[in-house]
């Protein structure tokens, strides 16, 4: 190994040491036999972050694998109504009934998937509802340039803010208060013998809907859970749903009673959506109210938030980045973005295990994935706890990639960073954070490693 490459792996070494030691801006001079011709290490995390609370366009919300319904009240971010839209199909088309079958009932099972968000001890209500609406995917408008594509949209789809139209009759409820991580608990709603009839009607007659899948959901267009009460509790369910018509027969063999059902499954996962409308009149985030609009920190009591479903992320800018990294006599060791979060670590709401960053445009379009520095990864970014003593937890990202790419840059100077749920949580959770907020400004720090020529 050469002089010169000796020296630079010394003074790399030291630097990192100093990084990890220290958060506050340090000097290390190396000599290189010459006074005029030294390098000294250093450490900078008194760069501005600008941070917002951003409102992105409306998620889409179709096909995540998860049924996601209830209701939340929660002081920073508002009353969150979560519902869930599906359409169900015959399991084995051309199904006939035993002879002498006769009709018992029919309800709606539905499976835990463990995901729960809030208060399992409040009793949680839901009614069930028979769309009016034909279920249609849409598309995003043409309007909209590629470049204001969200990265995490590929074609049509629905979002979660449609409502489609329902007929005004109950057709099934329940009350009960969620056991989301038993293996074996489902819930269990009791519905309108009145469809029920129907259906059984229709396998009786061999009717010509139950073996054509389009007919049949033409004729049964979906279905709507709506939570009613006052809720406390988002609970997800698998999409695995059964609607079961329950039947009885005497066997032939033995004369014994059996009892079985025509079983109707959510055959197509593309048109299942969560819809959710929230209302954040009178709270720190009323002025979100249109999508791409945003709250600064100073309006927040120095804190900035992210809501999975919603939209809400955490908008990030450094203004004066751009001309750090351009001096001459400076190079990039390396750069890390420090997010804390609250010291409470025994909250109703905890804070998420994992969060992303994306690269958003002058609009505040997320475009791209934050990589892994110098890899093709999404990074990942997961929670350190803090503690009740006062401790924050918190976020580190590794920026050194993203932060020398600055150096000698084309790219719009109103790009940014979105500081976010990883996409399929964003997509299928209402997991929240709350930045923590330091003296003046959020808890947020950039700290760069550099070497000074």
């Amino acid at each position: 190994m050469d002089k010169k490459t000796k020296i630079s792996s010394y003074v790399l070494f030291i630097g990192c040491i100093l990084f990890f030691l220290t958060g506050c801006k340090q000097e290390e001079v190396i000599s290189l036999g010459n006074e005029e011709q030294s390098m000294g290490a250093e450490i900078v995390d008194s760069l501005t972050v600008n941070a917002t609370t951003f409102l992105l366009d409306p998620l889409p919300t179709a096909g995540t694998g998860v049924l996601l319904t209830g209701k939340l009240d929660d002081g920073d971010l508002g009353k969150l109504n979560v519902s869930t839209y599906f359409r169900t199909g015959i399991s084995v088309l051309d199904a006939t009934l035993p002879d002498g079958a006769v009709y018992d009932s029919i309800s709606l099972l539905l499976q835990y998937n463990h995901y729960y968000y809030g208060d399992t001890t409040k009793l949680q209500h839901l009614n069930l509802y028979r769309l009016s609406d034909e279920m249609e995917l849409k598309d995003i408008p043409t309007t909209v340039e590629d470049d204001e594509k969200p990265v995490f949209v590929s074609g049509s789809t629905f979002w979660a803010d449609q409502e489609l139209n329902h007929d005004a009759t109950v057709l099934g409820s329940v009350s009960f208060k969620p056991h989301p991580l038993s293996g074996r608990d489902t819930v269990k709603i009791k519905v309108s013998d009145d469809l029920g009839h129907t259906l059984f009607n229709m396998a009786k007659n061999a009717d010509a809907r139950l073996k054509n899948a389009e007919d049949f959901a033409s004729f049964i267009k979906g279905f709507v859970l709506k939570p009613d009460g006052d809720g406390g509790c988002v609970t997800g369910f698998r999409d695995s749903v059964l609607l079961n018509v329950h039947y009885s027969y005497h066997r032939e063999t033995d004369g014994m009673q059996v009892h079985d059902s025509l079983v109707f499954n959510l055959s197509e996962t593309a048109y299942q959506f969560n819809a959710v409308t929230a209302d954040r009149s009178g709270g720190k985030l009323a002025a979100l109210v249109q999508k791409r609009s945003e709250v600064p920190a100073s309006q927040t009591g120095n804190q900035t938030y992210i809501q999975g479903s919603t939209g809400i992320v955490t908008r990030l800018s450094f203004p004066t980045l751009r001309e750090f990294v351009n001096q001459s006599n400076l190079a990039i060791s390396k750069a890390e973005l420090v997010i804390q979060t609250s010291p409470k670590t025994q909250t109703l709401y905890g804070p998420p295990s994992v969060l992303n960053l994306m690269i958003a445009n002058k609009y505040g379009t997320p475009i791209s994935l934050l990589t892994a520095s110098y890899g093709s990864g999404a990074q990942n970014s997961y929670l350190v706890k803090g503690n009740n003593g006062g401790s924050n937890g918190q976020y580190v990202f590794n920026l050194t990639q993203y932060v020398s790419n600055q150096r000698n840059a084309t790219s719009d100077l109103n790009q940014s960073l979105l500081l976010t749920l990883p996409v399929t949580n964003l997509m299928n959770s209402v997991n929240r954070l709350v930045v923590a907020a330091g003296d003046d400004k959020p808890s947020i720090k950039l700290r760069i490693l550099y070497v000074k020529f």
